[in-house]
């Protein structure tokens, strides 16, 4: 009985420090991602790419007041006024 109590106290934390690499949830496909790419226009907007995650599908940006643009080659395409902190920018 021990040795379950233990495993599944193991199986617990390493969840716990995964979850908390938070790179590696995006990296590994888990969770949405988005990168910042180089605007086809130029409208003064930063242009991000969003790939859709295993469990997550794709993120949403309308919470950073950010208008949708399309969908291609397995990425969601947004323009947002301002840069998104919570993304890398590579524009």
């Amino acid at each position: 009985m021990l040795v379950k109590i233990v495993l599944v106290a193991a199986v617990v934390i390493a969840g716990l420090v995964f979850a908390q690499r938070d790179d590696l949830v995006h990296e590994w496909g888990v969770a949405g991602s988005c990168e910042g790419v180089r605007a086809p226009v130029d409208d003064g907007n930063q242009w991000y790419a969003c790939k859709e995650g295993l469990l997550t599908g794709y993120p949403s940006l309308i919470g950073d007041q950010c208008r949708y643009e399309s969908r291609a080659s397995g990425y969601e395409y947004w323009s947002c006024p301002a840069p998104v902190t919570r993304f890398p920018s590579r524009s």
